[in-house]
């Protein structure tokens, strides 16, 4: 795929049917394991840096609905791009309790996380003479927030308070999930994670359980995010689930073929830039910041204008990138530091010309083909994930929809 303006400098398109198609083979890969089961997408920080309002209004026409964002504020300013009311638009991380009443009006669903943050949301609640939706977060090992379900004594007592919660005036408890800490562990680690994540699933099923025996069953549970969904579908065909999260899969990583080789997922994201000029690096000479790169013969250096106030990290130097010539796609080395608006490339003996196109990540080869050319490979030269860097796009490159 390529940029449809020639004249960008840089460019993030947004693959509107790689996007369908992920979430095409997601739904269908829960579907068959559990019919009754329904993909919640989610859509936060800007839908992962891809443009949250495009990215739920092609997720609506494929026919999700159900939700999920991490603030009031992103759900507030979501609301718009649906067609009608979604059936779940859910907050997933803290929300002042004086957010209640917008939410409320916007029928959106928040998250207690804890007895104390349940009480202030319903007292403002009944202040504003309101009623407000939440799910009921559950820490069952992430540590982060939640009430919490770690051994008996606090899975008895969290079973006490969130029966109480479910009676509070101006609250309606209408779910509750838990997040998996290691579930996206890669497959070095995978039986040690695997092992935590089912440590978890007992942790939640415990209160799950105590709860359903009471009579107070939470209309929509769930647990699994994408890569539980993947590596441990046996987890959601329970009777205690009603959603599956999918994130970072619906973007087109975060599955390893390793783990799982039927989700064959494309990278929405494709980040571009241009050739913008070629010169002679002559030997001795060094390359940006620093001089990490020095010519030991007559090289061809290409200028890319792009840099990490793109969102391109310094730690991509010395990562592998695709150049578009008249000669078909040809692979070159970045070298030197990544500069703040610009970074360079080792193309000599190529056919490149000022104005050829350069994939940086996102190309549709797949990260197990081509594993070198990856976004995955760049991430590990930078020490850091797929999430980070496409949240991290900034603003200053423009997202165009293909």
């Amino acid at each position: 795929m390529h940029c449809p303006d020639m004249n960008m400098r840089v460019c993030a398109c947004i693959d509107r049917g790689a996007l369908v198609h992920n979430y095409t083979v997601l739904s269908q890969g829960v579907t068959v394991v559990s019919p009754s089961c329904v993909p919640v997408c989610v859509v936060k920080a800007n839908a992962y840096g891809h443009g949250a309002e495009s990215v739920a209004k092609s997720l609506w026409q494929a026919g999700c609905r159900h939700f999920a964002v991490a603030t009031l504020e992103e759900a507030m300013a979501l609301a718009s791009a649906f067609e009608s009311v979604p059936a779940l638009l859910l907050v997933l991380g803290y929300t002042p309790p004086e957010g209640v009443a917008p939410a409320a009006a916007g029928d959106i669903t928040l998250t207690a996380v804890s007895r104390d943050h349940a009480e202030a949301m319903a007292a403002s609640a009944a202040n504003a003479g309101v009623t407000v939706k939440c799910h009921v977060a559950l820490d069952t090992g992430m540590n982060r927030i939640g009430f919490p379900a770690h051994n008996e004594d606090e899975t008895s007592r969290t079973v006490e308070d969130v029966a109480y919660v479910m009676k509070l005036k101006g609250l309606s408890v209408t779910g509750m999930f838990t997040h998996f800490a290691l579930a996206d562990e890669d497959e070095a680690a995978a039986i040690a994670a695997d092992s935590h994540t089912m440590t978890q699933y007992a942790r939640y099923r415990g209160v799950y359980d105590q709860l359903v025996a009471r009579g107070l069953r939470p209309a929509f549970c769930h647990v699994c995010n994408s890569a539980a969904a993947i590596r441990l579908p046996q987890i959601y065909p329970d009777v205690c689930f009603d959603g599956v999260r999918f994130g970072i899969s619906l973007y087109g990583y975060g599955v390893s073929p390793a783990i799982h080789h039927s989700y064959t997922l494309r990278p929405v994201m494709k980040l571009t830039t241009r050739v913008v000029h070629l010169h002679t690096l002559l030997p001795g000479e060094i390359v940006s910041y620093g001089g990490r790169f020095k010519a030991d013969t007559p090289r061809t250096i290409a200028t890319l204008p792009i840099g990490y106030a793109d969102g391109f990290r310094r730690g991509f130097e010395g990562g592998l990138i695709t150049i578009r010539t008249s000669e078909g796609d040809k692979t070159a080395p970045l070298v030197g530091r990544i500069c703040m608006d610009q970074c360079m490339a080792d193309v000599t003996d190529l056919p490149v010309k000022v104005g050829d196109e350069v994939m940086l990540f996102g190309d549709d080869c797949p990260a197990y083909t081509a594993p070198q050319l990856s976004l995955e490979a760049l991430c590990d030269r930078a020490n850091t994930i797929p999430y980070e860097i496409l949240c991290q796009i900034t603003p200053r490159v423009p997202r165009v929809n293909i």
